[in-house]
């Protein structure tokens, strides 16, 4: 993975989302999504940034679902429950 990757992955908060405990929401290092991505590939990334932010730079394999469409984009998320879901924003200011 390139230096703009890591500098995005390290920059970004992260959060998994586990399918089978959808009321979860631990926050997982900037390493272990690498971990992930670099692994199996199996992971879907949601970028829930503004579209103007994701267009400006993103994690290559990112999806932008912003997190006020979040509701009426569901159907955009892959229907393999076995699949991790990482969203990511821009963190707090």
């Amino acid at each position: 993975m390139g230096r703009r990757l890591n500098f995005l992955v390290s920059c970004i908060a992260v959060f998994l989302v586990s399918s089978v405990a959808m009321a979860q929401y631990p926050v997982i290092t900037s390493e272990e999504v690498m971990t992930w991505m670099t692994g199996t590939g199996k992971v879907v990334l949601i970028d829930t940034r503004l579209r103007d932010e994701y267009r400006k730079g993103h994690i290559p394999g990112a999806v932008n679902i912003p997190a006020e469409s979040m509701k009426g984009e569901r159907a955009r998320l892959p229907k393999d429950k076995s699949r991790p879901i990482i969203f990511y924003c821009r963190g707090l200011s």
